[in-house]
């Protein structure tokens, strides 16, 4: 199995980040979720928060502001309202 997975968060105004992920922690409603490959199906609705990304030995560091994740196939969407870099 691979250590990486798919991860795309989107906006109204398009892409905000589209690539591989080791690891994503986001916001949801309910606390903060983290995914890491390998993980189960999931649909759930985001909070409004951090969100860290770390792929290739880096960490994109952004504010998402409510929506939606899903997970399924291995990848991992985040619909958002808008995501800001946290910089």
């Amino acid at each position: 199995m691979s250590s990486t997975f798919e991860c795309a968060v989107i906006t109204p105004s398009g892409p905000a980040y589209e690539g591989s992920a080791t690891y994503v922690s986001f916001p949801a409603w309910d606390g903060q979720y983290g995914v890491m490959a390998g993980m189960a199906p999931l649909l759930g609705r985001l909070g409004s928060g951090p969100l860290h990304i770390d792929a290739d030995g880096s960490r994109i560091e952004m504010t998402l502001d409510g929506g939606f994740a899903h997970v399924r196939d291995g990848v991992l969407t985040l619909l958002t309202e808008s995501a800001t870099d946290a910089a």
